[in-house]
């Protein structure tokens, strides 16, 4: 990506069960679920600030297990970034790993310019274990991928953060060709030193009466930078979030919510006043006597003969005489 685009699509890859759906949840919006319901396509948009304009991401999550080759061929040719994923714990989803930047490779042009980070997902799944740290970030080195690589547990929401911070430091820069030997210092272990903690500025502010908080993406180490990138081009990112309700409901409870609130439209008709003194004083119960007054031509006595207390609320009996004699009564 040679320039910042104002909307960007990052697709995520990865074999089935690898935890794609639960990385981008937690960073999305902090949550994590142990149950497994198979992804077809989900699209999750998040606005950053990008040098002082507002940028838009669309996170694609995609199946685990795509069916025609053709769906993957298309998620490879028009997404601007990826974020490969794989399990510690299936060394078969690392071979997919493999596979997926081989095709990447082969369908697009100047691979050095796509950002792209290598994620081993389910850390904290340490003994089960199948595939060693080394060995993936000597492989990813061999790609130019060195310093994109990091392993993250998205159960305890362990380095998720980072993920996406590595994706978006790579947003219009140009990754360094590999050194023939292995450096350490070329990869993604000294991406963080002191002077990242600068770059820890939170801060909130009040937008149309909605607080929005802007987090700041962490900046990596200027070692780092000059090592991994050419000629690295330094941007400010901020992370736009508004402030959300509690997302850590069920279903079960989100359905109980929406009955709930259904079953309060269903008896909203009542008309009943409180007997308690808002801030305003008795001036709304004085504006429904003016209007009682106005509509059927009351006295203030008839009026006050047509009220009774009930259980803490003043509930308003209008006995007009109406066609039939009826009594119409708003309760």
């Amino acid at each position: 990506m040679s320039e910042l685009q104002s909307r960007s699509q990052i697709a995520v890859l990865g074999s089935g069960r690898v935890g794609k759906s639960s990385i981008l949840q937690q960073y999305l919006n902090g949550v994590f679920s142990s149950a497994y319901n198979e992804t077809v396509e989900e699209i999750y948009p998040q606005p950053y600030d990008i040098n002082g304009k507002r940028r838009f991401v669309d996170y694609m999550d995609t199946a685990g297990n795509i069916y025609f080759p053709a769906m993957r061929k298309i998620y490879i040719s028009r997404a601007e970034g990826f974020i490969l994923v794989y399990s510690i714990c299936d060394s078969r989803s690392f071979e997919e790993v493999q596979k997926l930047w081989n095709e990447i490779k082969s369908v697009r042009e100047n691979n050095l310019c796509i950002p792209c980070v290598i994620v081993g997902n389910k850390l904290d799944e340490e003994n089960k274990r199948q595939v060693e740290t080394f060995a993936a970030l000597e492989w990813a080195y061999k790609e130019n991928l060195g310093g994109c690589f990091i392993e993250v547990s998205a159960k305890d929401n362990n380095a998720v953060k980072e993920v996406f911070d590595m994706l978006l430091e790579q947003l219009g820069n140009r990754r360094a060709a590999k050194p023939e030997t292995f450096r350490i210092r070329s990869t993604s272990f000294t991406r963080k030193e002191n002077s990242f903690k600068k770059c820890r500025n939170n801060y909130k502010q009040k937008k149309n009466k909605k607080m929005v908080s802007y987090e700041k993406v962490q900046c990596s180490s200027k070692g780092f930078q000059d090592n991994v990138f050419d000629d690295f081009k330094e941007s400010t990112i901020y992370r736009v979030q508004r402030k959300q309700k509690e997302f850590s409901r069920t279903m079960s409870d989100s359905d109980a919510l929406i009955k709930q609130k259904n079953n309060e439209r269903l008896f909203s008709r009542s008309m009943s006043v409180p007997n308690e003194k808002t801030k305003s004083g008795y001036n709304g119960w004085g504006k429904v006597n003016r209007l009682f007054k106005r509509l059927f031509r009351l006295s203030d006595s008839t009026v006050n003969d047509l009220t009774k207390k009930k259980e803490g609320h003043t509930v308003m009996l209008l006995n007009s005489k109406l066609q039939g004699n009826r009594t119409r009564s708003l309760s």
